[in-house]
C-alpha cells in the first residue's frame, strides 16, 4: 500500500504530532508499505529529502509571528503536486492548517481516500488569545466550526484519546471517531539501569530530579510548575523542603520568561535548562529523573507524559484534558487542579520525599505505558488506513 502522510508540523519542529508521525514512519518503513511525507520546509525553500527509506516532500513556507520557529505552507499548488507525485492509495492528514487543508482538497478532487488524525481543539490552538474577552470566545466557536467541516471531508477520523473524541462530539462532529493512542516506543524509553550515570551525562547534581520536557509555550502552563517546585523545595513552617533539582528540557517562545521567573523565585541554582536534545539523548534525560510533571490543562494526550511513564517515572499532572486517562491518581502518579500551585507543590513533595512510593508508582506507570507501545498503536493505524483504502476501492468498483 502506498501511503501519503500530510502534516503542518514536522521535524525539526518540537511537538507531540511531529513525534507521533516520525515514530509511525519509522515503523512503516520497516514494512512492505511505501510512505511519503508532505511537510513544511524549515528553511522556507521547497525540496525533497530521502531519509532512512522515507521520502519527504518539503513545501515552501513563510515564518509565523507566533510560536517557536513555526512556519506556514503558502502554496496550495505545491501541496497538490506533492500528493500527485506520491501516488498514494490513501492519505493520512494530521492538522486542519494550510498544508493539510490543501492536501485534503486535492485528495477529494483526485478521489483518494483520506484518514484524518485530530491532534487539536480550539482551546489549545487559540490558547494565546484566552485573555481577550471578546476575540477568544468568538475565535473558539469559529475555529470549532471550521475543524468540524475539515474533519467531515475525511473518509475516516481518529484521535488519540476518548477525551478528545468527546470534545470533538461536543463541538458538533457527528461522525464515528476511532480512538487510537499516539503511542510510545517502549524499547527506547525504558526505566534507568543507573540514574547516576544518566545524571552525569547531562552534568546534573546527584539529587532527586523533577523533570519537564517538551515545548515551552504558553499552553503548557510552566509558571504553575515552576512556582510549585519552588514551594516544594523551600523551607516552610520550620520544615525542610525537598532537596531536589528542577530540569526543564525543550525550547519555545516562553523560555526567556521562564528563566526570569526562575531567577525571581531564587531557583536559579536549583533549576537546569538543557534546551532541545537530540532524539538519541532524550531517553537518558527521563532516566536521570525521579518525577515528571505536566501542568497543562489542554492536553489531548501528551506524548512526553507517555515517554515519562515508559521510563518508569511517577507523574504529577493537571486533572484536566486527557491527562487523567494516563495518570490515575494514587496509582501511577498524582493529579492536581489546573493552576493550583499549592496542590502541585504538595503532590511533588509527597512523591519526591518518599523514594519507595515513587518507585511503586513508577512500576505501575511503566505497565500502563506498555499498553500504548508503538508496535500495537502503529498496527492499529495501519489497519485503519488499509480499511479506508479498501473501502474506497470497493465503492469505486461498484460505481
Amino acid at each position: 500500500m502506498r501511503i501519503a502522510i500530510a502534516t503542518d508540523f514536522y521535524s525539526p519542529w518540537i511537538g507531540g504530532p511531529a513525534t507521533f508521525i516520525e515514530n509511525l514512519c519509522a515503523y512503516l518503513t520497516g514494512t512492505s508499505h511505501h510512505v511519503e511525507v508532505i511537510a513544511p520546509s524549515h528553511t522556507g525553500r521547497p525540496g525533497i529529502e530521502r531519509r532512512d527509506g522515507l521520502i519527504i516532500h518539503r513545501l515552501p513556507t513563510v515564518p509565523l509571528p507566533v510560536g517557536h520557529n513555526l512556519r506556514a505552507g503558502i502554496h496550495p499548488g505545491a501541496a497538490r503536486a506533492a500528493l500527485l507525485a506520491a501516488r498514494p492509495d490513501v492519505v493520512q492528514l494530521h492538522h486542519p492548517f494550510p498544508i493539510c487543508a490543501a492536501v485534503s482538497r486535492a485528495a477529494l478532487r483526485a478521489q483518494i481516500p483520506v484518514v484524518a488524525i485530530n491532534h487539536t481543539i480550539p482551546e489549545c490552538s487559540l490558547y494565546g488569545l484566552r485573555s481577550t474577552p471578546v476575540i477568544y470566545p468568538l475565535g473558539v466557536r469559529a475555529f470549532g466550526r471550521y475543524l468540524v467541516r475539515f474533519l467531515r471531508r475525511a473518509n475516516a477520523i481518529a484521535t488519540p484519546t476518548a477525551t478528545a473524541a468527546r470534545l470533538l462530539a461536543a463541538i458538533g462532529l457527528a461522525r464515528p471517531i476511532e480512538v487510537i493512542s499516539n503511542g510510545v516506543d517502549t524499547e527506547r524509553f525504558r526505566p534507568a539501569a543507573d540514574k547516576r550515570a544518566a545524571r552525569a551525562r547531562f552534568g546534573l547534581p546527584d539529587r532527586p530530579i523533577l523533570l519537564y520536557t517538551g515545548r515551552l509555550d504558553a499552553e503548557k502552563d510552566m509558571p504553575t510548575l515552576i512556582r510549585a517546585a519552588a514551594r516544594a523545595f523551600a523551607q516552610r513552617d520550620g520544615t525542610d523542603g525537598v532537596d531536589a533539582q528542577l530540569v526543564i528540557g525543550g525550547e519555545g517562545t516562553e523560555r526567556p520568561r521562564l528563566e526570569r521567573l526562575v531567577a525571581e523565585l531564587g531557583m536559579a541554582g536549583r533549576t537546569t535548562f538543557p534546551g532541545y536534545l537530540p532524539a538519541a539523548d532524550l531517553p537518558l534525560l527521563y532516566q536521570a529523573a525521579d518525577l515528571y510533571c505536566m501542568a497543562s490543562a489542554v492536553e489531548l494526550q501528551s506524548i512526553t507524559t507517555l515517554e515519562a511513564l515508559a521510563c518508569g517515572l511517577p507523574v504529577v499532572a493537571a486533572n484536566a484534558g486527557a491527562l487523567p486517562e494516563l495518570v490515575h491518581h494514587g496509582e501511577n502518579g498524582l493529579l492536581a487542579a489546573p493552576g493550583d500551585v499549592a496542590a502541585f507543590a504538595s503532590a511533588m513533595a509527597a512523591i519526591l520525599s518518599r523514594p519507595e512510593r515513587a518507585a511503586a508508582l513508577g512500576r505501575l506507570g511503566r505497565a500502563r505505558a506498555e499498553t500504548h507501545s508503538l508496535g500495537v498503536v502503529a498496527h492499529r493505524h495501519v489497519g485503519l488506513l488499509e480499511r479506508t483504502a479498501q473501502g474506497s476501492a470497493a465503492r469505486a468498483g461498484t460505481a
